[in-house]
């Protein structure tokens, strides 16, 4: 998908540059030929590679047959439909030496269910979508995890990160907030918002600059 004359999945690649990310791992199925020939396998300083589903996995089984692809131990793992700004470097996260979470503050939790944790910031408890419209944190679809948090789930099988393992993780995932911008273009009604979103995103970043140089 296109915002602004841009695969939206060059934007993901501009932000995990600029926190000095540079292998990708892309997962794919459906429209994959597509893809591949879209993003070929560099961007600027970064490397891509692609695990291809030739049967549905879930979005859980997806990375676990993508975890063959490289031999890390942590990873970085994204939604390739929502964007969420964060600035933490791929060697600082490393020093946190647990899995993550980062999440979001909306007015209205009802179209993307709630993730609750306690006072030191670990998480407790994933709500489903309801009708509350009242305000809470969302996941952004960004994790930092070992792939150990895997282990436990069969390969080659449907698993799904939602509803299997991130519960699994509950006790030891630890929320880092990201409140600097957050879209998806899920939806017909979100995707149109993406094209202003990167444009203010854009004059945002313009400012910033002008302020540097100023001082």
């Amino acid at each position: 998908m296109e915002v602004n004359q841009r695969p939206f999945l060059l934007y993901l690649f501009g932000l995990l540059q600029s926190n000095h990310f540079r292998d990708v791992v892309l997962c794919t199925g459906y429209g994959h030929d597509c893809i591949e020939k879209e993003i070929g396998d560099e961007y600027q300083e970064i490397s891509i590679k692609y695990s291809r589903e030739t049967s549905a996995l879930g979005t859980g089984g997806a990375i676990i047959q993508a975890l063959e692809t490289f031999d890390d131990e942590w990873f970085l793992l994204m939604n390739g439909d929502s964007y969420c700004s964060f600035d933490l470097s791929s060697e600082n996260l490393k020093a946190k030496q647990s899995p993550l979470i980062f999440v979001h503050k909306v007015r209205d939790i009802s179209r993307f269910g709630e993730v609750q944790f306690d006072d030191d910031g670990m998480v407790f408890s994933f709500k489903e979508k309801n009708r509350s419209s009242r305000p809470g944190y969302i996941n952004a679809g960004i994790y930092w995890l070992h792939r150990s948090c895997f282990d436990k789930f069969p390969k080659d099988s449907f698993v799904s990160m939602e509803k299997e393992v991130l519960p699994s993780l509950l006790g030891s995932l630890e929320i880092v907030s990201c409140d600097s911008g957050f879209i998806d273009i899920g939806t017909p009604e979100s995707f149109a918002k993406a094209e202003n979103f990167f444009e203010f995103k854009r004059s945002d970043q313009s400012n910033l600059t002008s302020i540097k140089t100023l001082k």
